[in-house]
């Protein structure tokens, strides 16, 4: 799966024209801090983190994105957790600006012969901020496998590549100009009279044109 979201956000990003367009696009990288709940021993088991994921949703000027990611989460010293998620952002977040994103999926957990639970749930709450800034918080619960349930959390500090790039709208133009974002710029959003100084061209509707559009 994580190959095939790979591909297919690869191909989402370069192909030309209206996919480039239409799709939201996450690639993110992080550190942070995670604990587990060894049940044998009912001990609260700490380590470092890194976190990444990667993944697509539905257009980015839309006011609510939805998508899908692979997330990941290494615990030193403990293992690693992988898996699928569904996700649901506000489209301030999918621009690269302020904003928030929900995930909700179910990890594959091969470590710990069972003393830390397999197969948990896990919501992952990320509050997004400009320059593809972000904090990620999740939890673990329960077990779909019906072994035993998981009791788990982590956070980490992150870096979205693609909110810092292709996606990236917002303030932040005003220091680094993005003329053609993934999705376009929203008409309502461009300042009366910015065009030049943004380098975007004048549009007969007065907006900022899509990158559909200079394509």
């Amino acid at each position: 799966m994580l190959a095939f979201l790979g591909s297919f956000l690869s191909w989402a990003v370069v192909r030309p024209g209206a996919a480039r367009a239409d799709v939201t696009s996450w690639m993110a990288l992080g550190g942070g801090y995670a604990g587990q709940v060894k049940h044998a021993t009912a001990s609260f088991d700490t380590a470092s983190a890194f976190s990444y994921s990667l993944g697509v949703g539905s257009t980015p000027i839309a006011s609510l994105v939805f998508g899908g990611l692979v997330r990941g989460t290494t615990m030193f010293g403990l293992g690693t957790d992988l898996g699928p998620v569904v996700r649901a952002a506000t489209g301030g977040f999918a621009r690269g600006d302020w904003g928030v994103a929900l995930d909700a999926g179910v990890l594959w957990r091969s470590w710990g012969s069972d003393a830390y639970g397999t197969w948990p749930v896990q919501g992952v709450l990320t509050v997004g901020a400009p320059w593809g800034l972000q904090l990620a918080m999740g939890g673990q619960i329960a077990s779909v496998a019906g072994g035993t349930p998981s009791k788990g959390f982590f956070a980490s500090l992150e870096l979205d590549l693609l909110r810092f790039t292709v996606m990236r709208q917002g303030p932040t133009e005003r220091w680094w100009p993005n003329p053609a974002p993934a999705g376009g710029h929203p008409k309502e959003t461009r300042p009366p009279g910015t065009s030049a100084r943004y380098g975007w061209p004048d549009t007969p509707g007065g907006g900022r044109p899509s990158s559909a559009l200079i394509e």
